[in-house]
């Protein structure tokens, strides 16, 4: 029976709704690699997982999460460490010639955290001088497999993000992504296979750095919310497992105030109205979940899960960037949506006199991509990309006035 877990990953029985998505991602990287595209906390995660736990045809997985690292010698050692974990896999790590047979055994055996930090050290610092040729064995040795190897690597964006913001590492961070790329055309490396995902938009990231063209040889997949009927269903099953009597009207209603219907954001107002249940054990009208809505899910009790979404302007955008995406989001809370023109002059407002129209696009683009706006054609005009991060943000900074 399904359970309802906001925040981590899920898995086995408690996937639900992604199905076709996850069968079309299989089939992709069957001749192909592929960019796993959505916002943070749209299930990109549990998609991978999926991918492990129920693989369509004959591929093996190495799983990497990169947000925290910051050097190409820290991905390999990464990757090979990963590698050595898996009873199937780890004769590859084996016969690397710069993996000596004892660093070779501290991977494959039970270690504590210290003495696996301390080996992991060793490795980068060995493999940094030359840390192009050592991938380049690993993945020759990774080719001569018998069967695909797929390489998940999350946070990449996160990744090259970490290298391009400091200036030493800037030109590493380029030279690594064409160097991949180099890779993946290769003729040698059949049987590997790509995907890459990220909460940050990749996109931002690369034209920063000028390499939009490094990863073209990719197929993007976006992940969306999910259709209506399969967020009234998710609903539905959260409700059964928790024996809790949900009338029409009031799933309708829970589904109406958060607007766009992303799984997240249904397990956050579920996860609320089950909470206010178990308090007070009272039936659960439409008009109460307005309340629950409104004094806990736009309150402070639920506040840390949509922090990141004001935080990451700060984090990856540059900082004129930050300050015009702040004030046209304020506006956008107040007003509903503004057309193209009225935003332009906001960031002018912002920029002054060095204000550019191609760049003005490019972060429209950015917010649009990271899930914060979306463009109506019709009206020709920006509004926030869903009713209940609207909400949000009115509720704690659209009456704000500077930053």
């Amino acid at each position: 029976m399904i359970e309802n877990r906001v925040g981590p990953p899920v898995r086995g029985e408690d996937f639900y709704g992604r199905e076709a998505f996850v069968e079309l991602v299989s089939e992709k990287l069957k001749v192909g690699h592929v960019l796993l595209a959505a916002p943070r906390r749209f299930g990109k995660t549990s998609v991978m997982y999926r991918l492990i736990d129920a693989p369509r045809w004959n591929y093996r997985v190495v799983h990497a999460d990169l947000q925290y690292l910051s050097e190409p010698a820290e991905l390999i050692t990464h990757l090979i460490e990963k590698l050595a974990a898996d009873d199937r896999l780890s004769k590859i790590v084996k016969g690397l010639s710069y993996v000596p047979k004892k660093l070779w055994s501290f991977f494959k055996g039970n270690f504590e955290e210290l003495e696996l930090l301390q080996i992991r050290l060793k490795l980068r610092d060995r493999i940094r001088p030359q840390w192009q040729q050592s991938g380049e064995e690993l993945f020759k040795r990774v080719a001569a497999a018998e069967e695909t190897i797929i390489f998940f690597l999350d946070e990449f964006p996160m990744m090259i993000d970490a290298m391009a913001g400091e200036e030493a590492s800037r030109k590493e961070a380029k030279t690594l992504l064409r160097w991949l790329r180099a890779l993946r055309v290769s003729p040698e490396i059949k049987n590997v296979r790509f995907l890459i995902a990220g909460s940050i938009g990749i996109g931002h990231v690369l034209t920063e750095l000028g390499e939009s063209s490094s990863i073209n040889d990719f197929e993007q997949l976006r992940l969306d919310p999910f259709p209506p009927k399969i967020a009234a269903g998710l609903i539905d099953l959260l409700a059964e497992a928790k024996n809790l009597s949900l009338s029409k009207p009031t799933r309708k209603r829970m589904l109406n105030l958060i607007g766009t219907p992303v799984p997240y954001f249904i397990q956050i107002i579920f996860s609320e109205v089950a909470k206010a249940y178990a308090r007070d054990g009272e039936q659960v009208t439409p008009k109460k979940v307005d309340r629950i809505y409104r004094d806990h899910v736009l309150g402070v009790d639920c506040k840390t899960y949509f922090d990141h979404y004001y935080g990451r302007l700060r984090d990856y955008y540059r900082p004129h960037e930050e300050k015009a995406a702040k004030r046209m989001l304020r506006e956008f809370a107040v007003s509903g949506s503004l057309r193209r023109d009225a935003c332009f002059q906001f960031y002018k407002e912002i920029v002054g006199s060095a204000a550019d129209t191609d760049e003005f696009v490019r972060l429209m683009t950015d917010l649009e991509n990271d899930f914060y706006i979306r463009f109506d054609h019709d009206a020709r005009s920006y509004e926030f990309s869903c009713k209940l991060l609207r909400d949000w943000w009115l509720r704690h900074y659209g009456m704000e006035t500077g930053d």
